[in-house]
């Protein structure tokens, strides 16, 4: 009976979902404990899981944690959902940010406001994985929370535990060109690769033929160029569709969301992630079991315990992987599962634009996981310096400013960051 611990459990949509699959995966009896330091709510996420499980037929134990330790011992996998900070976190970020004259959409990813989520969750992170070596060495980490990048370098260099980083990006991304480019999504061929929220469909083709033309095409379609318009953009700049939705893009680069009149002809949604809904914990009563999403995770658990094959797009350290990208970075490519074991498919190398574009985001990125690591803010400084927005805005001084009211703003949360210098 494999043992599946959910970190974060009191986020409703998300493990009702996340169990919805697994019980809906195949014929696997399970174990699932739920872990949450909010007690009310993982207290309505164990009665629901209850109640799926019922629904379900399947032989399901379940059980609530507080304690991470405890939550861990044992258990086969481990998947993180945790938002550290919660939703305010994200507000306070958002009013600071808007202070200096910078914009945000989700903020999850990169830029300062990817920075200061890394610095609040890379710490909480880390300390599951220290547990894990210490209680359950041969689990698998399954990591869902952003910066994606950011978590799984910190875990790259600090651990041995086996990880991936998993989002739905990709898959995303194949549903919607197989809209616009009007072809049933399972006969839609293609590859990927890149880093987290910025990676590349390298290739799309159907029975053989290559669908780029017909794309490009698409785009010229005021209809379907309003739907995608920053990721049409960065195609027609640099060559290749990305696999992060416009909203998300719209805030990686200085090219959009800096410019009012971008805003206004994109529909660039300003603050979206402060205005999306809160999702309270269902009664057992209106338990369902939800349509299967595809979801990584539970797919990861079912080939894994029964051993067969499977492909799946994870976030992984680049060991050789994509050979114009620094050895440091963490990247989004083919996986192959294999008799329970997974082996990361080599790409060879980006088309240049492309990959100049990840190593942009990659700097930051290796930057701010150092400061995190060290605990110091000096890199933090530097991180934020090479946002392309922060650096088109504001001056270095500004930026200084702007990254040591960030870290008041989070107070507790975050652990101290002394401000001295001791980079080699």
């Amino acid at each position: 009976m494999p043992i599946v611990t959910l970190i974060g459990a009191g986020s409703a949509e998300f493990t009702q979902q996340l169990v919805s699959d697994l019980l809906q995966a195949g014929s696997l009896d399970l174990e699932v404990r739920l872990m949450d330091l909010n007690r009310e709510r993982l207290a309505g996420a164990e009665a629901l899981v209850r109640a799926l499980a019922e629904l379900s037929g399947h032989s399901v134990r379940v059980s609530a944690h507080t304690d991470l330790t405890e939550a861990l011992a044992g258990t086969q996998y481990v998947v993180n959902t945790v938002l550290v900070g919660g939703r305010e976190a994200v507000r306070r970020d958002f009013a600071v940010l808007d202070k200096f004259g910078l914009r945000q959409t989700v903020g999850d990813t990169l830029g300062v406001a990817g920075v200061m989520r890394a610095v609040r969750t890379v710490p909480a992170v880390l300390e599951m994985v220290r547990a894990m070596e210490a209680v359950a060495p041969d689990a698998v980490f399954l990591n869902y929370t952003n910066p994606m990048s950011m978590i799984m370098m910190a875990i790259d260099q600090t651990s041995a535990i086996e990880h991936y980083g998993l989002c739905h990006s990709v898959q995303a991304t194949v549903e919607t060109l197989a809209e616009y480019l009007e072809v049933p999504q399972d006969e839609l061929e293609w590859t990927s690769a890149g880093i987290n929220h910025m990676a590349w469909m390298l290739s799309l083709r159907h029975h053989g033929e290559d669908l780029y033309p017909r794309l490009w095409e698409k785009s010229r379609d005021p209809h379907i160029w309003q739907q995608d318009p920053v990721r049409f953009e960065l195609m027609k700049m640099f060559g290749k569709f990305v696999t992060e939705s416009s909203k998300h893009n719209a805030e990686y680069t200085a090219y959009f969301i800096a410019h009012d009149s971008e805003v206004q002809n994109m529909g660039i949604p300003l603050n979206e992630y402060l205005t999306r809904p809160f999702h309270p914990m269902p009664e057992p009563s209106a338990a369902e079991l939800f349509e299967p999403s595809g979801e990584y995770a539970p797919l990861f658990i079912l080939h894994r315990e029964h051993k067969t094959a499977w492909t799946f797009y994870g976030n992984v350290a680049n060991r050789g992987l994509i050979d114009n990208l620094p050895a440091s970075a963490n990247v989004e490519v083919p996986c192959r599962m294999e008799r329970g074991g997974v082996r990361p498919e080599p790409v060879g190398s980006l088309p240049l634009p492309l990959a100049a574009l990840n190593r942009q985001a990659i700097n930051l990125q290796e930057l701010a996981v150092w400061g995190i690591l060290h605990r110091e803010r000096e890199a933090i400084y530097q991180a934020a310096a090479l946002d392309p927005q922060a650096a088109g805005r504001l001056t270095l001084d500004a930026i200084r400013s702007l990254v040591d009211e960030l870290l008041a703003a989070n107070g507790s949360i975050i652990p101290p960051m002394p401000r001295q210098w001791r980079m080699s």
